[in-house]
């Protein structure tokens, strides 16, 4: 997607021309992004662990301008897998949106699926990206994540950069990771 949206400053180009919603649905807080024309079934994103809404600002930008709605969502704090097919439905309820095309990366692709196999009726599509289908070996390899709220920003930094390989990157991979990282931050404020 080099091009247009990865000069720098895009993001803020971004966050000046895509307003960032907030809504209480039940005991649920949503914050998300929704953007391009409304007459279309949206691509909703929904990010892994370490992300955030913003993390697809890049594909919101760039399908937009190509006709597609896309809608990007933090995921709200849920305990378990009825309790996120309930509160991801009652979101689209909320927003009008009836029929959806899914995109979840890591821990978004498992509740996409959830949802999918649920509620198979509300998705058309399902786009999968390093995603999982059970949660018990993600919980085995992060015993901590109950706590992840009260972890200090420079442990779960560290958390999110062993992921990544050592060593020089092409600038649009680095200004990714620089990104995540900044993302990590800014849910901590």
């Amino acid at each position: 997607m080099k091009g247009v949206f990865s000069a720098p400053g895009d993001y803020i180009y971004f966050k000046s021309q895509v307003p960032l919603h907030k809504i209480p649905i039940g005991t649920k807080q949503w914050r998300y992004y929704d953007f391009g024309p409304k007459v279309v079934p949206p691509l909703i994103c929904i990010p892994g662990t370490a992300g955030t809404a913003d993390v697809y600002y890049k594909q919101i930008m760039a399908l937009s301008m190509k006709g597609y709605r896309i809608i990007s969502v933090d995921i709200p704090r849920v305990w378990n897998h009825q309790e996120w097919i309930q509160a991801f439905e009652k979101f689209l309820d909320a927003i009008d949106v009836h029929h959806i095309h899914l995109y979840g990366t890591s821990l978004g692709g498992f509740l996409a699926q959830l949802f999918a196999h649920h509620r198979p009726r509300r998705v058309r599509s399902l786009v999968l990206s390093n995603s999982f289908l059970d949660t018990r070996s993600f919980s085995a390899a992060i015993p901590w994540a109950p706590v992840v709220s009260w972890t200090p920003s420079f442990l779960l930094k560290r958390y999110v950069l062993t992921g990544i390989r050592d060593g020089p990157h092409e600038p649009f991979i680095a200004d990714s990771v620089d990104f995540v990282v900044s993302q990590v931050e800014s849910r901590r404020l």
